[in-house]
């Protein structure tokens, strides 16, 4: 990929250009450090459209918000090119965590993601702008916080883990029907909101071709392939790709709001699509357009959950098991110096000392014996979902189990009879 600049130059005055990172048929992108030492990207814009563009740029400057990528100044140079100043991420785009899960990402990493991505466009869309090219090239993770970029340029000059874009708005993968029509809302955003899902759950978008215009065709004519996702995202995917804009959710709020509540029940879900949304947007829905973004801070990302291994669960498990006795001797040795205090000299209205060893033994072994119980069941159900009538039935017999052994150990069953 060949640059206009080089690294060391200083086209731009007050940042020295270091590396081309980005290139489109409109404009590029270079990592640049400023005379201060501030990590920048610098957008060299170049089109037919400049003038509007440029203008659409300004009208992004102030705004702030922790899951959007900073827009810091517009600068033109002594050639008379046009630059835009914005915050470098030097984090992976979500394009890139993709690639590396084909068959997508983990259910709470998804959630966690998307819920980040509704924030910042949800800012967008609450001063009256319209992204008009998310996907996943546009969205970034950096030191565990989602970031969404390229708003307003992104149709020029951001690259596509996919190669059909038009030369208009957005990549043909992501693109809402209407778009050739030439409508323009928030509508077309939440539309690819609803792919960017659908991508991150299965490791594919809903509609490819050979070419852009059958692609284009499938978004027009084509109901997307349900089947293959989670029966709680069957409903929430479907209504954000409806072909018809009126039949999409009213806002990434409440499209964000309902995938929240995916895996936490009947109630949260009513809940999230009620008026009082889900706790955590609860009483934060849009403003005006012009007023304050109206979502919360950024929401971290962590870490998929791991899968874990039979091996490494009996390893754990074993790990438990051996822990309890070492516990439980522990508090055990100091009930035993304790009570010897009392005990000794065999005081009356004190226990004897031969009864209180006798005691902390009994002790000892009943308090093993119930945390083997908890352990063992708990451990070879962790991370399945739901508490099955098998596990409490598992649970109960070995509590009645225990619960017999103590009384055996105390004399009262199985005892010789006077």
């Amino acid at each position: 990929m060949k640059f206009t600049y080089s690294s060391g130059q200083r086209d731009l005055d007050g940042y020295t250009l270091k590396r081309g990172i980005g290139r489109g048929g409109f404009g590029e992108v270079y990592y640049a450090i400023s005379d201060g030492g501030k990590e920048v990207a610098l957008k060299l814009v170049r089109g037919h459209n400049l003038e509007i563009e440029m203008r659409g740029m300004a009208q992004c400057l102030n705004l702030k918000h922790p899951n959007l990528m900073t827009l810091i100044d517009l600068r033109t140079d002594v050639q008379g090119d046009h630059w835009v100043v914005m915050e470098y991420i030097s984090g992976e785009p979500l394009s890139v965590v993709l690639n590396r899960h084909p068959q997508g990402l983990a259910p709470e990493l998804v959630q966690q993601w998307f819920i980040a991505l509704a924030k910042a466009v949800g800012c967008l869309h609450d001063h009256g702008i319209v992204h008009r090219d998310l996907k996943p090239g546009n969205i970034f993770i950096e030191n565990g916080t989602v970031k969404v970029g390229d708003y307003g340029l992104c149709k020029f000059i951001s690259s596509s883990q996919r190669t059909a874009q038009t030369q208009s708005v957005g990549t043909v993968h992501y693109m809402a029907p209407e778009i050739s029509t030439g409508n323009y809302h928030k509508q077309i955003d939440i539309y690819s909101a609803g792919i960017i899902l659908y991508e991150m759950l299965t490791g594919r978008v809903p509609f490819d071709g050979e070419s852009a215009g059958e692609i284009l065709m499938k978004h027009l004519t084509s109901p997307p392939d349900l089947s293959v996702l989670p029966p709680d995202y069957v409903n929430i995917v479907g209504k954000a790709l409806a072909k018809n804009p009126a039949h999409r959710y009213v806002s990434m709020l409440e499209m964000a709001k309902e995938v929240e509540a995916v895996g936490r029940g009947p109630e949260a879900k009513r809940n999230g699509s009620s008026a009082g949304g889900s706790p955590r947007f609860a009483n934060r829905g849009l403003g005006a357009p012009g007023s304050p973004p109206a979502f919360p801070p950024a929401v971290p990302v962590l870490t998929a959950l791991p899968v874990v291994s039979p091996r490494q669960q009996v390893a754990e498990l074993c790990g438990s098991l051996a822990l309890a006795p070492v516990v439980a001797a522990f508090f055990s040795t100091l009930w035993m110096s304790v009570s010897s205090l009392t005990a000794k000299g065999n005081v009356p209205g004190h226990v004897p000392a031969s009864a209180v060893d006798t005691e902390i033994g009994f002790s000892f072994f009943l308090t093993v014996a119930i945390c083997w119980a908890v352990l063992v069941p708990a451990k070879l159900w962790s991370g399945r979902k739901g508490d099955s009538g098998l596990r409490r039935g598992v649970m109960t017999v070995m509590g009645v189990m225990v619960g017999l052994a103590a009384l055996w150990m105390g004399g009262w069953i199985l005892a010789p009879q006077p």
